[in-house]
């Protein structure tokens, strides 16, 4: 799966990332130590982007939602599934 976290409009993202830094660090951290998130990134512009083992977006949807960031509104949630890249096979059939 691929998370994708952005600021929700109109929110103090400063404020909200100096208040609930260290909780949103911890938590990512057991989800990392966990297996579920595999990979983070900081993209640009604010925000993250985090690529995760889960089994459905329901399930990625239950594991993020206790992010501070997400759970107290400073960040909203995009998730994508992601699937294998088979095209390639075209050009050996």
């Amino acid at each position: 799966m691929l998370a994708i976290m952005r600021p929700v409009e109109g929110v103090d993202v400063r404020a909200g990332v100096a208040k609930h830094a260290r909780a949103e660090l911890e938590t990512l951290w057991r989800l990392y130590r966990d297996g579920i998130v595999r990979e983070m990134y900081l993209p640009a512009k604010a925000g993250a982007v985090l690529i995760l083992e889960a089994a459905s977006l329901e399930d990625a949807q239950a594991r993020l939602s206790p992010l501070p960031l997400i759970a107290q509104g400073v960040m909203s949630l995009e998730l994508l599934e992601l699937r294998p890249f088979t095209a390639l096979e075209m050009l050996f059939q």
